[in-house]
């Protein structure tokens, strides 16, 4: 099989340098019948270089995620509210449309600023969010017994840069209190206008969405995005077994599998502009919701193939098995840990599909046949 995992990814939490520029990359009006809504490009160090957030004016002035949280974000944050004639302390909601500490990261840091604040975030992220160190150690701790499971070597294990991931991750992020959980129909309220809340999971469990209904703008977030692919989250749930799982294999938040569903579900919409948390303003809705399930599908069926050309010969494979089928030798383990990790999300979509089965071998690795 080709190597298929091409395009860049984004939406993951990157690290960021130490010394912080005086002002914003770029503060602009991008919906002309909402002037009320201003786009704010904050540095980013990694992927892509900038993530934009949405400072909304009206009562409560209103803050679409906040970029990460970090000395260059948070300076770079307060030169543009400063422009537009507000401090930091005046901002009194946040609403994430995500947990990832690219977008909830300054949350902490506008609180301290002594404003009356309120944190609104979809209920299956709220966790995240208030118990962010806990959180962030436990799962980068499964990462291990999640790779183990689908067929990395034990030898391998120990080169996994769990230290270094949590050790960035909780630079990046503080935990926070959430003063609203939200839920699918919720709005988020001006004096005459408002937006309602899309649950889209995928990029993480409590990924949102925000609606516009009158003028067709959809906030999409991480899910959709300018220039890059979202990333899907694929880790362990703190739940037992499913009895009726004849594997009884823990479960798992299956990213990729929801955020298809999430896609299909945008699909055909009449949305006339997106506004992501990268790449710009999105002019052309309907053909960025499509491309990206675009290009998760092709790569889908490439795999689909492959396994079923194994499947003639009786060849039963792991997801390991299938990353040395794609990727070069000597891939640095970082950047392994990560194709995995989608190699994972894509065998749990053909599941889904049902086009293979899963068994496991008696050391307690998965092994994926075409049925």
């Amino acid at each position: 099989m080709s190597q298929v995992w091409t395009r860049l990814r984004a939406g993951t939490p990157s690290s960021i340098a130490a010394v912080a520029p005086r002002a914003p990359l770029r503060v602009v009006q991008p919906v002309p019948d909402r002037p009320q809504i201003h786009l704010i490009e904050l540095p980013l160090e990694a992927g892509p270089e900038k993530t934009q957030v949405y400072l909304v004016e009206g009562d409560p002035l209103t803050l679409i995620d906040t970029g990460v949280g970090s000395a260059q974000s948070r300076v770079a944050l307060e030169s543009a509210c400063d422009g537009l004639g507000y401090a930091l302390a005046d901002i009194e909601r946040i609403v994430l449309t995500h947990a990832h500490s690219d977008h909830f990261g300054l949350t902490a840091s506008i609180r301290e600023a002594g404003g009356a604040l309120e944190c609104w975030v979809h209920e299956a992220d709220a966790d995240f969010v208030e118990d962010y160190p806990r959180i962030v150690r436990e799962r980068v701790a499964d990462v291990p017994s999640l790779l183990r499971e689908f067929g990395v070597p034990p030898s391998l294990l120990p080169r996994l840069p769990t230290t270094e991931t949590t050790r960035r991750a909780l630079s990046e992020a503080e935990p926070t209190s959430v003063e609203r959980r939200l839920r699918e129909g919720d709005r988020v309220e001006w004096k005459d206008w408002g937006l309602r809340v899309l649950h889209g999971p995928g990029h993480t469990p409590g990924h949102i969405l925000l609606e516009d209904e009158e003028t067709g703008l959809l906030f999409t977030g991480d899910q959709v995005m300018g220039e890059a692919i979202p990333y899907a989250e694929n880790h362990y749930l703190d739940a037992p077994p499913d009895p009726a799982d004849p594997l009884r294999r823990r479960p798992r938040f299956k990213g990729l599998v929801e955020m298809r569903r999430t896609l299909r579900r945008l699909r055909g919409r009449r949305d006339k502009l997106l506004l992501p948390g990268f790449g710009g303003v999105l002019p052309r809705p309907d053909r960025a919701i499509r491309d990206t399930l675009l290009h998760y599908d092709v790569r889908l069926q490439r795999i689909e193939r492959g396994l079923r050309s194994l499947a003639r010969i009786g060849q039963d494979v792991t997801a390991y098995e299938i990353w040395k089928g794609l990727f070069p030798a000597g891939e640095p383990v970082e950047e392994m840990m990560s194709h995995l990790v989608l190699l994972i999300g894509a065998l749990d979509c053909l599941e889904a599909d049902g086009l293979i089965e899963t068994e496991r071998r008696s050391d307690g690795v998965f092994t994926h046949h075409h049925r």
